[in-house]
């Protein structure tokens, strides 16, 4: 069997955009893009069907179409330089203010107009043992956005024999800036196409939560206790609609952190990383969009584990902070487990 598969899928601003495929001994397939390292399939073996798991679609001109940016919610994309909001994309790096460009009404999200998620990376390996593997890399420049410093960034994708999928990040700078990547998809664990995922239960093991202010979905600067919230997971329940917040992750990585399971409790994703918060995004504002052969598109039709530093850190001297300096290695990675 071929651990590894790897097509055209599209062409973008003269560059060529590939899909790769990994497969494991189970059977288990993951779908890769160098465009803004995309995953966009995710499919597991359960009753002798092959389930879709994730949000998505089967070809690339669908990414670009005009209808869909102009919803745009960053499907299965990497997110950088930076994950979430930015108030005002004003910060300050090493005490010096720093202006970033604001795609969002007045914030930065995901890091501007043209983050990580809308770039074609190269393809620097893609390999089959001892795990099918592919490892992406995007340099990013000095400027770009309004952050400072030539960046290079990598991302690698691999699926392990025993179900899951381990995301490692990495990063050099030539100047002090901000570096804080994540994985955006959209998982959907329902066997047919048409459900929400309401009916998901959600386990959160963290009583801590990061507020945001409403109008402008920024964090307050606070972490409060969950009890008492919609947003108390720990014990596991429901996804409720609205949630669009960070969890504090003390785990370390050495333990699973958030789990979800479908309706049919056929098919549950565990997550473990040594991220500083998991968050958690319920999928309220996604599009009404029609999608060919796959899971449809809508309000709360998909939710994102995003394994990330916390938003607007550097704004808020409590948050851990997400400055990279030239010295130093960006070193962060993500495993999500499949248990089928």
């Amino acid at each position: 069997m071929k651990k590894i598969q790897q097509k055209t899928f599209g062409t973008h601003n003269n560059k060529s955009v590939e899909l790769i495929t990994l497969t494991n001994k189970n059977g288990m397939e993951v779908s890769v893009t160098n465009f803004g390292g995309i995953i966009t399939s995710i499919k597991v073996p359960v009753g002798g069907k092959m389930i879709e798991t994730v949000l998505g679609f089967d070809t690339f001109e669908e990414y670009v179409s005009e209808a869909y940016r102009k919803g745009y919610p960053y499907l299965g994309t990497i997110i950088g330089r930076n994950a979430g909001r930015i108030k005002y994309g004003k910060t300050k790096i090493n005490g010096e203010a720093v202006q970033l460009t604001t795609n969002h009404g007045e914030n930065q999200l995901h890091g501007g107009f043209v983050g990580f998620d809308s770039v074609v990376w190269n393809v620097v390996k893609a390999e089959e043992n001892p795990n099918p593997s592919v490892t992406l890399e995007y340099f990013s420049k000095d400027g770009e956005e309004g952050y400072p410093g030539n960046l290079t960034a990598t991302v690698s994708y691999t699926l392990l024999d025993d179900n899951s999928i381990q995301i490692q990040y990495g990063g050099k700078t030539d100047k002090p800036t901000i570096l804080n990547l994540t994985q955006h998809t959209y998982f959907n664990l329902n066997h047919g196409n048409e459900s929400d995922v309401l009916n998901h239960t959600l386990t959160i093991h963290s009583d801590k939560y990061v507020p945001l202010v409403p109008e402008f979905f920024t964090p307050t600067g606070e972490i409060l206790p969950v009890t008492g919230t919609p947003l108390d997971y720990q014990n596991g329940q429901l996804i409720y609609e609205h949630t669009d917040n960070s969890f504090v992750n003390e785990t370390n990585g050495d333990k699973c952190i958030g789990s979800v399971t479908n309706a049919e409790k056929t098919i549950t994703v565990e997550v473990r990383t040594n991220h500083a918060v998991l968050h958690i995004y319920a999928g309220y504002y996604l599009p009404e969009l029609e999608v060919k052969n796959r899971k449809k598109l809508g309000k709360n039709t998909g939710f994102c584990f995003e394994a990330q530093g916390f938003a607007d850190a550097l704004n808020h001297p409590n948050f851990k902070s997400t400055q990279l300096n030239p010295d130093e290695t960006y070193n962060y990675w993500t495993n999500f487990k499949f248990i089928f």
